[in-house]
């Protein structure tokens, strides 16, 4: 198995999620795995965990585009913790994504990843979603 640990703080990347009000810390993953396979992704952390896998790129002002499966709890124990699997294909970067299952939470976490061959796991430093609006004006000609 390979294993990533970090931690999700007021420093960490938001995002607003799908049909959820609220903004949500979360950390991305570039996930490489050496061999093609069924890979399961799991999380271990006190906090209650929601987890996404896309294929590069990950728009967090988009967080349907691109997305693979995602995923809350496992289903099959009273862990709040996700458990989840995919196909990947190996030497091909995909992005997962760790964040909570409730606004505005943080805390440490670990993810495991297991299948074939092993997964390069490396932080990717996704920019902070920051609505901004930009106001234009045209002078009428006369």
């Amino acid at each position: 198995a390979s294993n990533y640990s970090s931690a999700l703080g007021m420093d960490s990347s938001m995002f607003t999620r799908n049909g959820r009000s609220g903004t949500f810390y979360f950390e991305a993953i570039e996930v490489t795995p050496k061999r093609t396979g069924n890979y399961t992704f799991k999380s271990y952390s006190t906090i209650d965990s929601y987890g996404y896998l896309y294929t590069n790129p990950f728009d967090p002002l988009n967080t349907t585009s691109n997305l693979l499966t995602h995923a809350d709890d496992d289903g099959y124990s009273a862990s709040d913790q996700f458990s989840m699997s995919y196909p990947l294909e190996g030497g091909i970067t995909y992005i997962l994504i760790f964040t909570t299952f409730d606004a505005g939470v943080t805390g440490s976490f670990s993810v495991a990843a297991v299948g074939p061959g092993r997964v390069s796991l490396v932080r990717n430093n996704v920019p902070t979603v920051t609505t901004t609006s930009t106001v234009s004006t045209t002078e009428a000609p006369y």
